[in-house]
């Protein structure tokens, strides 16, 4: 029985390897209106949805971490959102929410958007990039959107992984 838990959280970094993939990859993810989804960030959400605490947390500062990389900086802002964001879902899930896909996609949108949001006040707005109003419409919408759109197919997954390797 205990393979089994193994078996799941395999299934999950392989997932983690295969959406960095996809989202560092230039010209593999195709952009909608000039953005790429940060995939990593749904797949920790998904995943904290149906996992405890301690899993979600790894798996919450391992896609920050690597959605950091990707991005082109060093671990950092991502690392430490997903981390206490991942955290913050397990926990309210497993004592006060009943964890299905309709509250998980509430969740995951309000995340989402907050996320990159603060992402964007900080470096992009406070740095003092000139023009970041145009910025903001032109790529920042988009991958909001993108990036929560792509939440749906990922969650399904994840949940689908969950049951058939549940202890």
């Amino acid at each position: 029985m205990r393979n089994l838990g193994f078996f799941r959280y395999f299934s999950y970094s392989l997932l983690v390897i295969l959406l960095y993939i996809l989202q560092a990859t230039p010209n593999l993810m195709p952009e909608l209106f000039g953005s790429k989804p940060l995939l990593l960030l749904p797949l920790a959400l998904a995943i904290a949805s149906v996992e405890k605490e301690v899993p979600s947390l790894v798996f919450g500062a391992v896609c920050g971490g690597l959605t950091d990389i990707a991005a082109g900086g060093g671990i950092g802002y991502f690392a430490i959102i997903l981390t206490l964001i991942c955290y913050f879902e397990s926990h309210v899930f497993g004592t006060y929410f009943v964890p299905n896909i309709i509250s998980a996609t509430v969740y995951s949108a309000a995340a989402t958007v907050l996320s990159i949001l603060v992402y964007f006040l900080i470096f992009k707005v406070f740095s003092g990039i000139p023009d970041w109003q145009i910025l903001f419409v032109n790529h920042y919408i988009s991958r909001i959107v993108y990036t929560f759109v792509m939440f749906i197919p990922i969650c399904i997954l994840v949940r689908f992984l969950h049951r058939s390797f549940k202890v």
